[in-house]
């Protein structure tokens, strides 16, 4: 355990000596500033824009700066050095996600307070942002372990990353009965529990559950992953 968080804090300090990673944690929040303030409109609709720009900063974070970052270290060999270490897999792949998690959740919370400032609101919601955090930063390892090159896991990364921000502004549109299918979409489920919780109907039984078997069948994959390392 001791070597795993001494590895998440070299991480951190290379995230933020790197002018690219720092770029992909401020873009979500200079974002949705600037989009909200443009589309200053109704109560309800700007809280759909704000989560929806909370969903920005985890798909954006935790895929983008997770998969492309996880496959350069595969292909310099850094990961083999670390599993010649006392770490295991595990471990390695726990302390990445871990400080990715931390400037994810730094950015999610970064949108809310600079769009509404300080409120109650913040406290129930953030069960939102660790656990949809922890799934979309999942999904990055699966990226990153399962590419076989930075060209190619950069382009996964990158069309994951816009297909989901998109289907969450999109499914709005379909008819009502279409959701019983979109609401197994993960970055949907995000959104429509995010939003409930901002208007102050509380954690939604469904969506929560849905998230939490995403999030628990990620991890079984990686662990299975992790196997033929």
């Amino acid at each position: 355990m001791k070597h795993m968080f001494k590895l998440v804090g070299h991480e951190m300090r290379d995230m933020i000596k790197n002018p690219a990673s720092l770029i992909l944690i401020c873009l979500p929040i200079l974002m949705s500033k600037m989009i909200m303030v443009v589309m200053d409109q109704a109560e309800d609709v700007n809280f759909i824009l704000l989560s929806t720009w909370v969903l920005f900063a985890q798909v954006m974070v935790g895929i983008m700066l997770t998969g492309p970052n996880l496959i350069e270290e595969r292909e310099s060999r850094t990961m083999d050095a670390l599993l010649l270490t006392p770490l295991r897999f595990i471990d390695i792949v726990a302390a990445k996600g871990l400080s990715i998690l931390v400037f994810s959740l730094f950015s999610q919370i970064c949108v809310l307070l600079l769009n509404q400032g300080l409120s109650w609101s913040l406290i129930p919601s953030l069960l939102i942002l660790i656990v949809g955090g922890i799934l979309f930063v999942e999904i990055g390892l699966i990226i990153g372990l399962k590419m076989n090159s930075s060209k190619n896991g950069t382009a996964v990364a990158s069309v994951l990353m816009v297909t989901l921000f998109l289907v969450t502004n999109l499914y709005q549109a379909m008819p009502e009965w279409t959701y019983k299918v979109f609401v197994l979409i993960p970055s949907i489920e995000v959104v429509v529990s995010l939003n409930s919780v901002l208007e102050g109907g509380g954690l939604l039984a469904l969506e929560g559950a849905l998230i939490l078997a995403w999030v628990i069948g990620l991890s079984l994959w990686i662990r299975k992953i992790g196997k033929h390392f």
